[in-house]
């Protein structure tokens, strides 16, 4: 009895390891056809490094404009920490301070809640790199990717709401590095660029717009150059289809002698 029982728990166990294999190519299969329809995908790299990597950010003086107003917020100067969290994402926070509307219709300083006058408090932004055009070897980082509101202040008594997603051109492609700088532009009102390429080779836009006290949603860009100092030397790879399956083989063979000694 005991070794026909051992022989059955051998034989399921065989079949399972069959299974999981069989299952494994399959997945290899689809997703090498899947990179190879991809154009290449940017992804952050850190040698002899793991994530995450800290960072912070300084920057001297921002300007926001929201298309249709006369009113434009600046501030003096940001500062900004964060992560770069894996190869494909950050989160970071930052504080403007100095801050100010200035324009016919509204002259006021802006705060956050909770912050001193003047200061200016983001929400946890996250932010990914992304080919601007690939074509002429731009990229940048794609910040609030997924939308949504990352800060609100007012001026003056009058509440301000900010939501993404936006573009910021600049970042070490194919150079290891520990601080390199990301330039936003904006052209009355209008995020410039406002344009990046996804994975699968299309455009996509990037329209960050802003809310006005009762007014309604309106387009709107800001400007600043921001420089970034990561604690680890970083680089941001453009990773091709054949470099992603070669790293979807490794896996696969990975997992398959991981199920083979567990037999």
């Amino acid at each position: 009895m005991g070794s026909t029982v051992t022989r059955r728990r051998s034989a399921r166990s065989v079949a399972t390891a069959l299974v999981a294999v069989a299952t494994m190519g399959l997945l290899l299969a689809a997703g090498a056809a899947s990179a190879t329809a991809s154009s290449p995908v940017l992804e952050f790299a850190t040698p002899g490094n793991a994530f995450p990597v800290a960072f912070t950010t300084e920057s001297g003086e921002v300007k926001a404009e929201l298309a249709g107003f006369e009113s434009v917020v600046t501030c003096t100067t940001s500062q900004g920490e964060g992560e770069i969290t894996g190869p494909h994402s950050t989160m970071s926070e930052y504080t403007f301070t100095g801050c100010a509307a200035k324009g016919s219709s509204l002259n006021a300083s802006c705060k956050s809640e909770g912050a001193a006058t003047g200061e200016i408090l983001s929400e946890q932004v996250e932010a990914e790199p992304v080919f601007i055009d690939q074509a002429r070897d731009e990229v940048g980082m794609l910040l609030d990717p997924h939308g949504g509101v990352y800060m609100e202040f007012e001026c003056g008594g009058e509440s301000v709401v900010a939501e993404g997603p936006f573009l910021a051109p600049g970042s070490p492609i194919d150079k290891e590095t520990m601080s390199f700088t990301l330039a936003l532009s904006e052209s009355h009102g209008v995020q410039t660029p406002n344009e990046y390429e996804s994975a699968d080779g299309q455009k996509h836009l990037a329209l960050p717009t802003g809310i006005r006290g009762t007014h309604q949603p309106a387009s709107t860009g800001v400007e600043a150059t921001f420089t970034v100092h990561t604690s680890a030397p970083v680089e941001v790879k453009a990773v091709t289809s054949a470099e992603i399956e070669a790293k979807q083989r490794e896996e696969a063979e990975k997992a398959r002698q991981g199920e083979i000694k567990t037999l």
